[in-house]
Formats: structure tokens, sequence, C-alpha cells
């Protein structure tokens, strides 16, 4: 897996420096080599037993494994299919001299960031239901603490709009239509957490199907998307929604913790785009940027699907064998979970590097002029989801502070790398400030690891005996 991680990575740094020795032309054969490291990654997506050895019983068969898998990717789908049929009617319409298609394109890159701050909360309120899934006892308690959150989260807005407007100039009224949008966003965001929660893909594809239609029909009524999300899922929640009310509220400190947390972490897969954004002012290569990250969004996207019930499986195992096993079925429990996260980890970066490799040489024959920003935005992006990952799982132990540590250093070398204009020559701009960024996590991610390996190697103590001890 390793190596595998090291010949993506390093295939992808050359696409461009072979590009220059190809004759013009060359098109189909480019995107024919796109191919096999796709199908690579294929098959490591769907090769079993990555965890480890399970009875045939349980192990996902490929067809509801690959099932499952696009239907959370349902928004990458459907988005990039619908975007560019519909991208020509919101550009034909201004708001105050402004297109609505870069003030739809300035929430599309806000509101994955601050969604990552905006629904920490509601997982911490619902976090003792999750492991039952019970789905009425989740209902009733989402329904009980969402209006009050959505109501405390609205001040996020605030922290994207005043530098987007800094940045733009833009006038009252559209930053006003801008934060309306960020605000529709939150509230369907915030909707989806039910869905994530109980595990029901379907119902996540449905939010977005709805999400994609209201959009096709209706581009330039720029509110309706995100509403229609919204209603698909309060449909769903049927009776439920009687225990809708603004009674119960976190508290201040404990919900600040929280935002703060989220912006951190979310800070290291989605601030550059926000980054980018400003000192452009949104006239960037947009196809070449966002087909750069898709790599890591697929992989980042596998991991949840497929990879992650086994690590909460292998964990529960840890904390049942706590409670009733010897230490001898102790000490196995520990060092299979250790394994199983390890290896998704592994994976998952190799899947990302192998995709990498893939839309590198994608871009590099439909677009070669824009090689370099897509070979160096996506090689970065490759270290935004490592380097994401390596922190969900320091943070899922329990170590909260350090990822919030790296996502902090990660912002402020993101905006000085951004707002400096990168490096010198052909790596001036875009391209350079990319790089700049992509190296230092670099770095980053050897620092996560080391912290990583340190406190999953007992994790029965990390999770259990040290808190214990500390009594």
């Amino acid at each position: 897996m390793s190596a595998l991680i090291v010949l993506g990575l390093v295939l992808s740094a050359l696409v461009p420096v072979a590009l220059q020795f190809l004759p013009e032309g060359t098109t189909l054969p480019i995107l024919a080599a796109a191919v096999l490291p796709l199908l690579l990654a294929l098959a490591l997506i769907f090769k079993p037993g990555i965890s480890g050895p399970r009875p045939a019983t349980e192990s996902p068969s490929t067809e509801r494994m690959g099932s499952a898998l696009l239907l959370y990717l349902s928004p990458v789908i459907l988005l990039n299919v619908v975007y560019p049929l519909v991208s020509p009617a919101m550009a034909a319409r201004n708001i105050d001299g402004v297109p609505l298609a870069m003030i739809v394109l300035a929430s599309s890159i806000t509101v994955p960031w601050m969604a990552q701050a905006a629904c920490l909360p509601i997982y911490r309120v619902l976090g003792d239901l999750m492991a039952e899934r019970d789905f009425v006892q989740i209902t009733r308690r989402f329904c009980q603490s969402w209006p009050m959150i959505f109501v405390q989260s609205l001040p996020l807005i605030a922290v994207f709009a005043v530098p987007m407007w800094l940045a733009t100039g833009w006038s009252v009224k559209v930053m006003l239509d801008y934060a309306v949008l960020c605000g529709l966003h939150l509230l369907f965001v915030q909707s989806l957490v039910l869905a994530n929660v109980a595990n029901r893909r379907g119902l996540w594809a449905i939010a977005w199907t709805g999400y994609a239609a209201a959009l096709f029909i209706a581009p330039t009524v720029w509110w309706l998307p995100p509403l229609v999300g919204t209603a698909t899922q309060l449909l769903t929640v049927g009776s439920g929604l009687r225990h809708l009310s603004f009674a119960r509220r976190l508290g201040m400190g404990v919900f600040a913790r929280d935002l703060v947390r989220g912006l951190l972490m979310g800070a290291v897969l989605w601030s550059d785009k926000f980054a980018l954004f400003l000192v452009t002012g949104g006239n960037f290569q947009v196809v070449a940027v966002f087909a750069a990250m898709l790599p890591a969004v697929i992989a980042y996207n596998y991991y949840f699907v497929h990879l992650a019930p086994g690590i909460d499986k292998a964990l529960h195992g840890l904390h049942r064998d706590i409670a009733e096993a010897p230490i001898s079925a102790l000490k196995g429990s520990s060092r299979r979970l250790t394994r199983v996260v390890e290896r998704s980890v592994v994976l998952t970066a190799s899947i990302a590097a192998l995709l990498t490799l893939s839309v590198s040489l994608a871009m590099a024959g439909v677009a070669p002029v824009h090689i370099l920003l897509a070979v160096a935005a996506a090689m970065a992006s490759w270290g935004f989801m490592v380097l994401t990952l390596l922190s969900y799982e320091l943070d899922f132990i329990g170590e909260k502070l350090t990822p919030q540590i790296i996502g902090a250093v990660h912002l402020a070398v993101c905006f000085l790398a951004f707002f400096s204009g990168g490096l010198v020559g052909p790596f001036s701009g875009a391209v350079g400030s990319y790089l700049l960024l992509g190296a230092v996590d670099i770095a980053l991610i050897g620092i996560a690891w080391m912290f990583y390996k340190h406190h999953w190697r007992q994790p029965e103590y990390t999770l259990f005996w040290r808190h214990a001890t500390a009594w």
C-alpha cells in the first residue's frame, strides 16, 4: 500500500513534465492511460477482507458496497451533472452587477467548511443514542434540539461573510443574498445529520436528488434547492415533527468549543477553496480545482461508508473485552483494533493516490493548459484528506487538542500561501500556493502520524484506563 501511495503521487507529479514531450493530438492515449490507475483504485475499493478475515455472512457483497458508495456520493455525481447544464442560465442573471453563478460558487465553497462546525453540536446531542440505532429515539431528540442549534449556529455565517465582503466589495444586497443562501444550506446540511446517523443512505440520496432537481428546473431561483432538500428530510420525520422545540439548547461554552473544533478540523479539507476565492474574487479555474479535489472526496467518502463501520465493530469488541474478557483476550482485541484502523487509513490514502494519478492524466488529456494547477491542487488535496483522516482518528480516540492545533497551523499556512502569491516563476499564483501548502502538509502528516502511532499503540489505555487511573 505504501508503494502504491508513493507511485501514484510521483507519477502524478511527472504528468506535466511528460506532457511537454508528447506531440499534439495524443488526447486519446492519455485518457486511455488514465483508466489503469482508476481500475487499480476500484480493485482496492472492492477488495474483500481488508480489515482481516471475516465470515462470509459478515462480508458485504460487492453490489451492496457499490450501491452504498454510489448513494453516499450522490451529491458529487448529481451536482457535477447538473451544474454544467444550468451554469449559463445562472451566469446570465445578475444581482447588483454580480453574476448569480458567482454568488452560488461563493456559497458552495463556504458551506462544506461551515457545515463541519455547525453539525458537531448535533452529533454531540445524539452521541449516546447512535450505537443503538434506535431511529425513533434519535428522531425525537434531533427534533427537540435542532431548532435551537440552528439558531445558535447562525453567527457562523458572519465568520465567513465578513472576509467575503472585504475581499469582493460586493454590495449590501449581494452580501445579504449570499448570507441567506449560506443560512438555507446550513439548515439543509443539519437536516442531513438524521439520515447520516441512522445510516439511511437512500434518504441521503433522496435529499440530494431533490436538491439537484430543483436546481435543474429553476436554476435562477437560488433559494429553492436547499429548501427542497430540507423538505425531503422533514417529510421522513413524520410524527416526530411534533417534538420540534426551541426549549432545549446547549450551553454556550460547550457549543462554542464544538464550533471552534469543527472550524479548525474542517479547515484542513476546505479552507483552500475559500482562500482561493478571496484572493481571486472567484475568477479561478473552477473545473480544474473541483476536478482535482474529486479523488480526495471519493476516498474520504469510501472510508466512512465501508471502512469506518469495521472500526466501530472492532472498537465495540474492545469495549466488550475490557468489561468481560481476560487480559490475554483484551490484548488480542487491542491489536486487532489498531490493525484495522491503520490498514483503513493506509488503504484510503492508496485509493486517493491512484485516483489522483487518474485525474491528473484525464486533465492532461482534456485541459492541458491547466495541468499544472490540476496536478498541484490534486496532490495537495491528497495531503488534505490524509491529514484530515489522521486528525479524525486522534479526535476519535480522545486526543482533542492535537487535531485542532494541526488545523490551526494548516489554516494559517493556507491563507499565508494564497495571499502571498505562492512561489515564483511558473509556480506563482494558485499553483505555487497549492505546492507550498502541500509541502507543509506533508510535514504535518508526519507529525500527525507520530501522534497517531503513540495514541493508538495501546487503545485500551487511551480510551479507558488513562481515565480510570486519572482518578
